[in-house]
């Protein structure tokens, strides 16, 4: 035996650490990101999947009076705003009308949980424009979220939301 000791030495030591430190602090750096993205990709998924939840809700308004939902939901403009108001939970579960035909007040969605706001409007040019003697509804539909701001009943800004955009056709 020589009389060395095999081991590292306390500058490889010390570098070794530095560059796990460096690595773990760029990885720690990341995480609010990738969480953000992901419940942004949440949230997005919900929206999209409330497609069938607008239309089920849609159609029970249009079972009480076709006619009357039809004149009740407002013809698109240019930048639109105030459609015919649905609002949904932040899980998408429960949907309900908000001043047309609304639930009892024992099935509706609190103010502090809503979250996804839900606007419906009629197409303003033919073929998709209602006619009062045509079968169908088409109607442009936006979902855009956070509706309210977390907590509470303090509703935010359009700008501030995202939303997807979809069309519905309902039938009489």
């Amino acid at each position: 035996m020589n009389g060395q000791r095999a081991g590292f030495s306390l500058v490889e030591l010390a570098i070794a650490v530095g560059i796990f430190a460096v690595a773990m602090t760029g990885v720690l750096a990341l995480l609010p990101a990738l969480t953000g993205q992901s419940a942004e990709t949440a949230d997005r998924m919900v929206a999209l999947r409330l497609t069938g939840s607008a239309r089920i809700e849609l159609e029970r308004l249009a079972a009480a009076d076709f006619a009357a939902l039809a004149a009740a939901v407002p013809v698109m403009t240019a930048p639109l705003h105030d459609g015919l108001a649905l609002v949904a939970a932040r899980d998408g579960v429960r949907l309900h009308s908000v001043a047309y035909l609304p639930p009892p007040e024992a099935e509706r969605i609190p103010a502090g949980d809503r979250y996804f706001l839900v606007e419906a409007w009629r197409f303003d040019h033919p073929p998709l424009a209602y006619d009062a003697a045509s079968p169908w509804l088409a109607l442009a539909v936006r979902v855009s979220w956070p509706y309210a701001i977390r907590g509470g009943a303090a509703v935010a800004p359009p700008e501030a939301r995202r939303h997807v955009m979809f069309t519905i056709a309902l039938n009489r």
